[in-house]
């Protein structure tokens, strides 16, 4: 048997970047048991996260890199193939190509979680519930705080959508300033779920104006043009409490003007946006026409033409059936493998294995754009205290008989590992997904789930942290008793005291979520 020239490299390969910025690559010793390719993925990854290695940065050719870290092509390969599935590398090709480094950014997420929801049944409803429960939080933040250059960021996007010309320039235009104003508020964690959503909700904004007729639409833009100044208004007299009231009408108004009551029970359908942008941007190059090939499946596994482990034809028939190239349709299919949408494995005649996407790799690709942005523990525990709550609330007014007695089951044990902090956490981690399967939203239920899975992968950072925090017992005591109070508002279905009492408990884990030394760390290095 021959061994892999890897298989017993003693050493974690890392790059190290010299300050005049060219880099110098070399083996640090380190044991550990892992793949070779594994442990320069990671590296390479914590580098471009870490702003170590810049966006648009071209790595070096494919036998400088072998030779300097003492490494096969086979080993190089697949770790550039992995910080390609997790849009960190862009693999360029022919002469002059090479591994590119990529600042992650939400395009990626938004597809991917767009997917997801067309196949969980969500409807426009569920998505205009999203932004009630994130926006309004996220414009007071905003107002509280804004500065000059603050509003003259929002009064030229306002001038911009003023003078779009045409449904989808308006729609960009409104985004923009949707967008801007979660940006501006600060916390990075919700700019991340609102820009993920937002991009879906633009895409059935675009299709619902463009099945009006042009007066209807003016009278959309108008409403719109007209809620935003108002916001405006409040931003500038930094009033929170009346920003927050009128984005809270803006979203209500627009959204009933925007979308009858039918339409807005119908689940969204992202597969006609996917196939009108692709079929904008095809052209004859091989790049473009993978694209588009790309797209159509994709939009295929939306609507439920192709489900988990079906079988796409072999490459001779997808290649007649789309009249391409094969190396195009190998480019094609490479596309959704790296959105973890396909299985591909080299010699396999049968065709490629579809799958189906989940919250964990969801999670995973909006883990890592928010270690990109440098997201620290306080941010993401300031986000949940903005949005949990009134999800809790919701969850109160809807809960059923069932998942109030697996609440009770759950408090039960949290009672039981007050004095063990990693057992409580991860006790309390499970309770609130629990609570969050009660809400009957599935786009609130991903977002749970999303943040459920960041939280996992942070996990083990967090409680080695914490458990040497003086009071860490008497504050896991004070949450378990705030539980069960929310627990007893679920039973009688008390929305506001639910809302409050899941405050409170949030207010809890504050001192060290929020004011410790572990709260200032970067969720890259808890992760680490």
């Amino acid at each position: 048997m021959t061994e892999h020239p890897d298989a017993h490299t003693p050493a974690a390969v890392t790059p190290m970047l010299m300050n005049g910025g060219d880099a110098v690559w070399r083996a640090l010793p380190r044991r550990n048991t892992r793949k070779v390719s594994h442990l320069l993925a990671d590296d390479l990854r914590r580098q471009i996260l870490s702003g170590q290695l810049a966006a648009d940065q071209q790595l070096p050719p494919e036998a400088e890199l072998t030779a300097g870290l003492q490494i096969s092509r086979e080993t190089l390969r697949e770790a550039l193939r992995i910080l390609e599935s997790q849009q960190l590398v862009e693999i360029r090709r022919g002469r002059g190509g090479g591994a590119v480094v990529r600042r992650p950014g939400l395009d990626a997420v938004a597809r991917y979680v767009a997917l997801l929801l067309q196949l969980r049944k969500s409807t426009l409803a569920h998505l205009e519930e999203v932004r009630t429960v994130v926006e309004p939080p996220a414009a007071e933040l905003l107002a509280a705080q804004a500065g000059f250059e603050d509003i003259e960021t929002l009064v030229e996007l306002h001038d911009a959508e003023r003078a779009a010309d045409g449904p989808l320039a308006f729609v960009t235009a409104m985004s923009a300033f949707d967008q801007a104003v979660i940006d501006l508020s600060g916390n990075r964690t919700l700019a991340v779920i609102a820009g993920v959503f937002r991009d879906i909700y633009a895409g059935q904004v675009y299709s619902s104006i463009g099945r009006t007729d042009s007066s209807s639409a003016e009278q959309i833009a108008r409403r719109v043009v007209v809620s935003h100044s108002a916001f405006l208004d409040a931003a500038r007299r930094r009033d929170g409490s009346l920003a927050q009231n009128t984005w809270s009408d803006y979203l209500y108004t627009t959204n009933r003007m925007l979308f009858s009551r039918n339409i807005s029970r119908q689940p969204i359908d992202m597969a006609p946006l996917w196939r009108a942008q692709a079929g904008r941007d095809s052209g004859e190059s091989a790049p473009r026409r993978a694209s588009v090939v790309a797209t159509e499946i994709r939009a295929r596994i939306a609507e439920g033409q192709l489900g988990e482990g079906d079988r796409l034809p072999s490459l001779a028939g997808l290649a007649t059936e789309f009249d391409i190239s094969r190396p195009t349709l190998r480019e094609a299919l490479r596309i959704l493998e790296m959105e973890f949408l396909l299985d591909l494995r080299t010699g396999d005649r049968s065709g490629a294995t579809i799958r189906t996407p989940t919250t964990r790799v969801a999670s995973q690709l909006a883990g890592i754009v928010l270690e990109a942005r440098g997201t620290t523990l306080a941010d993401f525990y300031r986000a949940l205290r903005l949005i949990e709550p009134s999800i809790m609330g919701l969850v109160a007014s809807r809960i059923g008989a069932k998942q109030l007695n697996a609440l009770k089951a759950v408090n039960t044990e949290l009672a039981e590992y007050c004095d063990d902090t990693g057992r409580f956490v991860t006790a309390y981690r499970e309770a609130e997904m629990v609570a969050f399967s009660a809400v009957k939203n599935p786009a609130l239920t991903v977002i749970a789930e999303i943040l459920h899975w960041v939280r996992v992968a942070i996990e083990p950072g967090v409680t080695a942290d914490v458990k040497g925090l003086p009071g860490v017992t008497r504050t896991n005591r004070r949450a378990q008793k705030l539980f069960a109070q929310f627990v007893d508002a679920a039973a009688e279905h008390d929305s506001p005291r639910a809302t409050a009492v899941w405050s409170e408990a949030l207010k809890a884990n504050a001192p060290w979520a929020e004011e410790s030394e572990v709260s200032r760390r970067l969720m890259l290095d808890l992760k680490g």
